[in-house]
């Protein structure tokens, strides 16, 4: 995996077309939220919809969430999804989505790997993407907005953001692989992980479970608001935080997929999020 750069698919909805950008000073926000927050500061007065992922999403067991970043009435709210999207994310090639401008009419955004198309209101989401390499993001009849049909977000805060920039649904296709160096190594790390469920904050159950997640518990349905700078930039799922607090668990994984963070590009996180959000705020 390259850290030198991130890769960003940049949406605009006024004119219905899209850039893809490897941006390399996002590459010391490592992902998630802090990538989210510094795309965000970048373009605030496009009121963007940021959907990034983290480095060990897809990858690793309880690196299961999606961070989305955007702006409900001026107050900055950062957002943590579960389901599949992460992962779709991850093996799309990129590193985020974003959203900016209003579309004149609602619209359905299809995307595949890198690309982004755009379809009208009406279309059958069935017939968008690759079936088992796809995740949908779209309303229930409540106007509740559902991933994979089952996972929402928090306090409606992504249906409001959605709704206002006319985007009917969503279709996100990732079809990449990637080569592992070390797959052996990788292997083991996984198991590892897995196995250590008791260490998570939630019980096991019979849910739906995310990406990567044997857990399928209570509380991975509705999503979550705030927490953990270092898990959300990873983006793992809080109730995952005992073991994704352990710096040491956290470099193996980075280490076998190819990354080359150090202890100090970790250790500052926490700052330089601080620093974007008093940016965001003047």
């Amino acid at each position: 995996m390259d850290s030198s750069a991130k890769k960003v698919l940049y949406i605009d909805l006024n004119s219905k077309s899209y850039e893809v950008k490897g941006e390399t000073e996002l590459a010391e926000y490592v992902g998630g939220v802090g990538i989210g927050l510094k795309i965000f500061s970048n373009f605030k007065e496009r009121d963007p919809i940021i959907i990034s992922v983290g480095p060990l999403n897809g990858f690793f067991p309880y690196a299961s969430k999606t961070s989305i970043i955007l702006s409900d009435e001026g107050v900055i709210e950062d957002i943590y999804i579960g389901g599949t999207l992460g992962s779709r994310i991850r093996f799309s090639g990129l590193d985020a989505i974003v959203l900016m401008g209003r579309s004149s009419d609602k619209v359905v955004l299809d995307i595949t790997n890198e690309n982004a198309s755009f379809k009208e209101n009406e279309i059958d989401l069935g017939t968008l993407g690759l079936p088992g390499m796809r995740s949908i993001l779209a309303e229930d009849s409540n106007g509740k907005m559902l991933i994979d049909r089952y996972f929402t977000s928090p306090e409606r805060f992504l249906e409001k953001k959605l709704n206002e920039k006319n985007v009917h649904a969503m279709t996100i296709t990732g079809s990449k692989t990637f080569d592992l160096k070390n797959k052996q190594k990788y292997e083991e790390i996984y198991r590892n992980l897995l196995s250590r469920t008791d260490e998570m904050y939630v019980k096991q159950f019979g849910n739906p479970s995310c990406s990567g997640c044997p857990m399928g518990c209570e509380m991975s349905k509705t999503g979550e608001l705030g927490g953990n700078v270092l898990i959300h930039c990873l983006v793992a799922c809080t109730y995952a935080e005992g073991i994704y607090s352990d710096i040491g668990v956290i470099f193996s994984c980075l280490n076998v997929l190819g990354y080359d963070y150090t202890h100090e590009d970790l250790e500052k996180l926490p700052k330089l999020i601080n620093g974007l959000l008093k940016d965001i705020e003047e």
